[in-house]
């Protein structure tokens, strides 16, 4: 049996406008009646058409995304956050990942904007000024995630990197520590930089030798943090403690520490940024940067449905910006356990 909306508000006693306020958890409808409807819905496994209500509202409750590479937990935070918000809208997500290149992005934008998804959420770390042309450009609205300061009217979420770099950094400080580096990541990068300059800025607040040969480039993966404190403990006069600007790094960092026999922290102190699974996995545990990336994520989505939804108008500016906190492990020369 073919079951449709007319079915279940015929067994539901209502009207059919009310099983597609329902349907498309819309409001008015009361509580009793919301329930019944479903508990029909249920009992004839009704599947909604969803080809059909695209047609007629113009919609199709799909959210994209389109994000970095997706290598690490980090991004499958993000993912995670987004889903969820999502689920709660009874939205679905398309992902994408772009290598922040101003072809990959446009090319994506128009694929996603000949009537695939309602809206967009982008998160291109390195995102060029030439980018915010193909943006206003878009059919869906667009919302950033960590893609630096406010820009025009372009809606926009991040974290404030810059602060909690200065936090670790100022953490190491503490411990007395003196030579301090730091394994950096890529210059076009919003997040690397800022990351960057706030742990250049706390040193010099300190009072606390900036030293050159001490800041290693990297790229955000592994093998970069592995390398980089291999160069760091290469050096004639090494530094005391090592700041990775992301946990993967840090852990790639602690994989060359084994290799090497340096321990961590008696003969040089890590930390990282981001906070992820598996910092709190190492040995000793790391200590790091908490990032509210799941909620970042879910203020994103959320905001976004209202563009879509008209509940917020397309062109009005937004910013937000969430704080980060330390963790404390024992890689900085905590003793947790003392």
């Amino acid at each position: 049996m073919n079951i449709n909306i007319h079915e279940i508000a015929r067994r539901s006693g209502v009207s059919i406008a009310t099983v597609s306020r329902v349907m498309n958890n819309k409001s008015p409808v009361k509580s009793e009646t919301r329930e019944r409807v479903l508990k029909i819905a249920g009992e004839l496994n009704y599947k909604p058409n969803y080809y059909a209500r695209a047609l007629s509202t113009k919609k199709t409750d799909t959210i994209g995304v389109i994000l970095p590479e997706l290598v690490d937990e980090y991004f499958m935070n993000i993912i995670q956050g987004i889903d969820q918000e999502a689920h709660r809208f009874n939205r679905y997500l398309m992902i994408s990942s772009s290598h922040s290149q101003r072809n990959d992005i446009e090319t994506i934008l128009e694929f996603m904007s000949s009537g695939r998804v309602d809206g967009v959420i982008l998160m291109v770390p390195s995102l060029q000024d030439e980018i915010y042309d193909i943006i206003k450009k878009s059919k869906p609205p667009v919302v950033l995630m960590n893609c630096g300061p406010k820009r025009n009217s372009v809606p926009n979420f991040r974290i404030d990197n810059y602060n909690g770099a200065r936090q670790i950094t100022a953490h190491l400080i503490q411990h007395g520590y003196k030579k301090i580096g730091m394994i950096k990541s890529p210059d076009l990068n919003v997040e690397a930089q800022l990351r960057f300059s706030g742990f250049r800025d706390m040193l010099k607040e300190k009072e606390i030798p900036y030293n050159e040969s001490y800041v290693i480039p990297g790229n955000f993966f592994r093998k970069s943090g592995y390398y980089g404190l291999s160069r760091l403990m290469s050096l004639d006069d090494r530094p005391e403690a090592v700041f990775a600007a992301n946990d993967y790094m840090a852990i790639g960092a602690y994989q060359a520490a084994r290799d090497l026999k340096i321990r961590i922290p008696e003969d040089v102190a890590i930390t990282g940024f981001d906070d992820i699974f598996t910092g709190s996995a190492v040995v000793p545990r790391l200590t790091t940067v908490h990032v509210p990336i799941l909620e970042l994520a879910g203020l994103a989505l959320n905001y976004l449905v209202k563009m879509i939804d008209g509940g917020v108008a397309r062109d009005e500016p937004h910013s937000e910006e969430l704080s980060t906190g330390l963790v404390i492990g024992e890689s900085c020369g905590c003793r947790l356990n003392a």
